[in-house]
C-alpha cells in the first residue's frame, strides 16, 4: 500500500534527525492516538491529498510561506510503500470492527485527546499482537484515510520503504486539490 507523510524538510538532514522524513519528535503527546510510554506514533495518509489536508488544515489561506519550514526550506511530502497487510491495520472505519471493539464512530473522530488516547492505549494493549497499527477516516477530509503504525526505538516501521520526496508549494497538485476540498484560498 502507498502511504504519505508531510514534514518540514531540511536538505542534508541525517536519518532520525529534525528535517529528515524519519524524524519523530519525542515525546509525542499531542496527537490523537499518542501514548509515548507504549509506542511511537507514525502517522500517514493513504493519499497525498489526505496528508496535505491533515497537515495544513489549520491555515485559512495557503500562501507560499505556509509551505516553508522554519528554516525557509520547502516543506515536503514523502511517499512510501508499506507491505500490503490490510489485515495488519485495525480498520476503525469498519462497522463490524467498531461493534466488536464497543466503539462508536464519534469516539474515533472526536477531538478529545483524553478519550482518543485512552482508546488507543486499550487498542494497543489488546490488538498489537495481531495488528501493526490502525486506520480511520480523516477528520479533515472524511473521504481520505489516515493511518497510524505503531513503532519503537526511534526507527521507521519495519517494511516501510521510501519511494520519493517532493517539495510542496501552492502549485503542487495535492496542495491544489486539498485546498479545493477544504475551501482554502491559495496564493
Amino acid at each position: 500500500m502507498r502511504l504519505y507523510r508531510c514534514y518540514p524538510r531540511v536538505p542534508g538532514a541525517r536519518k532520525g534527525r529534525p528535517g529528515h522524513w524519519s524524524y519523530l519528535p519525542s515525546p509525542q503527546l499531542h496527537g490523537r492516538w499518542d501514548n509515548a510510554d507504549l509506542y511511537e506514533s507514525w502517522y500517514f495518509s493513504r493519499s497525498a491529498v489526505g496528508a496535505v489536508a491533515e497537515s495544513f488544515y489549520g491555515k485559512r489561506q495557503w500562501i507560499p510561506e505556509v509551505f516553508l519550514s522554519p528554516a525557509g526550506d520547502p516543506r515536503a511530502i514523502a511517499e512510501f510503500e508499506f507491505p500490503d497487510r490490510e489485515a495488519g491495520l485495525l480498520d476503525l472505519d469498519d462497522a463490524a470492527t467498531l461493534l466488536r471493539l464497543g466503539l462508536r464512530p464519534s469516539h474515533v473522530v472526536i477531538p478529545n485527546l483524553r478519550l482518543t488516547q485512552g482508546i488507543a492505549r486499550d487498542l494497543f494493549d489488546e490488538e498489537s499482537a495481531d495488528h501493526v497499527g490502525m486506520s480511520w477516516w480523516s477528520s479533515q477530509l472524511p473521504s481520505e484515510t489516515s493511518v497510524l503504525i505503531w513503532g519503537s526505538d526511534g526507527l521507521p516501521p519495519a517494511g516501510l520503504r521510501l519511494i520519493g520526496i517532493q517539495s510542496l508549494s501552492v502549485e503542487h497538485p495535492a496542495v491544489v486539490e486539498a485546498a479545493s476540498k477544504l475551501y482554502r484560498l491559495l496564493g
